[in-house]
């Protein structure tokens, strides 16, 4: 009872004070050390077998962490290769990083940490369930499916930067954003679906983002129920795919190739200047072609900010290709 009424006091502060405010203690506090000087050697070890061994000892650390269920309030700001999404109720985490593999072969890994209170009998006293799942990537075998149904077990693996509830209380499905290193000549950027069931399990892959399959083309418009969306463009340059507040909407820049001869080369995709969005209109994100964002400098000005992270940029938890 202690411990539930101490994590639900610690959840309260944190949602209405600067955490940089608030002096906890936590007992895992000598694993997060550990954790913080592994994620050093996961990105500048001097061999790919001395990365892997890091990376194992590393997860299997952080699990041992996340099983506490004070862990879901705690600051992992200073390890630096971690990238934490909240909800912002604190119901749920999601922990991804990356590790990269000579020149250009990324490999992802994470863990999802939700909570509920849970009361047996009228009397009963309230307890906090922890649930933690790891993720498995198993994005070489899914492709660009943007249809599939995935669960922890088969993963689309990326590094997620962004959480998006949905506008209605009681529509449980989100929206994360991620990126995705894929090769040396090409980038992902992916906008995931994800709902978690009563037993805490995250179920990626719900036909939530009705989407003109004709983007791009000069054909009439031909909406579809889409799981995600997957965004492939040329290594080299930048997408911007964020939710705007201001707009109330998900925000990205439109990908054109560099020549319509090219059109089936995902490589020679890059922004053209144009932006499109995701708009919620009855359970559903829906697809609207060239935003107007003049005069609206926040569509790319907008951080990721996460609660736990002030400042950091996604830059900072990806290693760069030599």
């Amino acid at each position: 009872m202690k411990r539930f009424f101490f994590l639900s006091l610690t959840i309260l502060f944190i949602q209405f004070s600067h955490a940089k405010e608030i002096n906890l203690e936590f007992a895992f506090e000598a694993k997060v050390d550990t954790l913080e000087m592994l994620a050093d050697s996961i990105v500048y070890a001097p061999t790919d077998l001395a990365k892997i061994h890091a990376n194992n000892k590393y997860k299997r650390i952080l699990e041992e962490v996340l099983k506490d269920s004070m862990s879901i309030v705690y600051n992992f700001n200073r390890v630096k290769n971690l990238s934490v999404i909240t909800e912002p109720n604190y119901n749920f985490r999601i922990y991804t990083w990356t590790l990269l593999l000579g020149r250009d072969e990324y490999d992802y890994y994470g863990f999802t940490q939700y909570q509920k209170k849970v009361k047996k009998g009228p009397f009963g006293k309230p307890k906090i369930e922890n649930y933690v799942f790891e993720l498995t990537n198993k994005s070489s075998s899914i492709g660009n499916d943007e249809m599939a149904k995935l669960s922890s077990n088969n993963w689309f693996g990326c590094v997620y930067y962004t959480i998006v509830p949905s506008p209605k209380k009681k529509d449980k499905t989100y929206l994360l954003l991620g990126w995705d290193g894929y090769s040396y000549s090409s980038t992902k950027k992916i906008i995931e679906t994800l709902k978690f069931t009563k037993k805490g399990e995250p179920l990626f892959g719900h036909k939530i983002i009705r989407y003109d399959v004709t983007h791009g083309t000069k054909a009439e418009p031909r909406f579809q129920n889409k799981s995600r969306i997957i965004f492939e463009y040329n290594g080299n340059i930048t997408m911007h795919c964020n939710f705007n507040p201001s707009l109330n909407m998900i925000v990205f820049d439109h990908l054109a190739p560099s020549n319509p001869a090219l059109a089936s080369i995902k490589r020679f995709y890059a922004p053209d200047f144009t932006y499109d969005g995701l708009v919620y209109h009855k359970k559903l994100w829906t697809y609207k072609k060239d935003i107007d964002v003049r005069n609206k400098s926040d569509v790319k000005a907008v951080k990721w900010k996460p609660k736990d992270a002030e400042n950091r940029k996604l830059e900072t938890i990806i290693p760069i290709r030599r």
